[in-house]
């Protein structure tokens, strides 16, 4: 759709343009974030400002944990921002990919607590599936292919720490596991909300401090970093399953 062809006449709550023209900075990107964080896969929605929209973009972005990619197109008194979910969007890098992860992996498992919350165990049950093979894909990936770049050892050091959460998160996870497998659901939502705040703690610590490491390093050798991007989306894709659950059985 081309910033000519909208007609503001026809904007209403219900469409997936979202209209903040003549709204303040502190105004309109409230509505932004409202309506970004709704998005699922499939799902774009169109901003129209009439100011520079890329700092109002950059805080939503940064809300949301970069769970949002977007494209600006102006003529000079129109601004038209097309957003839709960072998993439609190409991965820049191996660090992109996997900060996407973190936020996909986060979404999927509090669907899982929410439907344990509200008693709806078959539903809780599917989504974790979907999740655990997931998040052994991710450790799996992060072990071994952003592990070596870190710095230290498996003693101390960046590596280390990453490599015990790690360990400890898989160890949660399979309590949850255990949990469906021997029908014990009444400690179900509190084992879930322990993992939960778990991962949290995990991956922003990840994000904040190691991720700018592995960017750096990576990042450095175009050759390799790009060979690494295709191995990272091939293994999150399923393509080294066998030797993922013979790791983490």
């Amino acid at each position: 759709m081309s910033i000519e062809s909208i007609n503001p006449s026809a904007v209403t709550p219900l469409s997936n343009i979202i209209d903040v023209r003549g709204m303040t900075y502190t105004e309109a990107q409230p509505v932004v974030y409202a309506a970004s964080i709704r998005l699922s896969v499939g799902q774009k929605i169109q901003v129209l400002t009439d100011s520079d929209p890329a700092a109002m973009m950059r805080a939503v972005a940064f809300q949301l944990r970069d769970a949002i990619s977007w494209h600006v197109e102006s003529d000079g008194k129109l601004w038209q921002v097309e957003v839709q979910p960072r998993a439609e969007a190409e991965a820049k890098d191996v660090v992109d990919l996997l900060t996407w992860d973190h936020y996909r992996l986060d979404h999927q498992f509090a669907q899982v607590l929410a439907a344990a919350n509200e008693n709806r165990i078959a539903d809780a049950e599917s989504i974790f599936q979907d999740y655990w093979i997931g998040l052994r894909r991710h450790v799996h990936l992060e072990n071994n292919l952003l592990g070596p770049v870190l710095g230290g050892g498996e003693e101390q050091g960046p590596l280390a720490d990453m490599l015990f959460e790690h360990d400890s998160i898989i160890v949660q996870s399979r309590l949850v596991e255990e949990t469906f497998e021997e029908k014990d659901y009444g400690m179900l939502p509190a084992i879930c909300a322990m993992l939960s705040g778990s991962l949290a703690k995990h991956e922003n610590r990840e994000e904040t401090t190691l991720f700018p490491i592995w960017q750096t390093t990576d990042n450095s050798d175009r050759v390799r970093a790009t060979e690494h991007l295709a191995r990272a989306k091939e293994l999150l894709s399923g393509s080294e399953d066998c030797q993922v659950l013979k790791v983490f059985s």
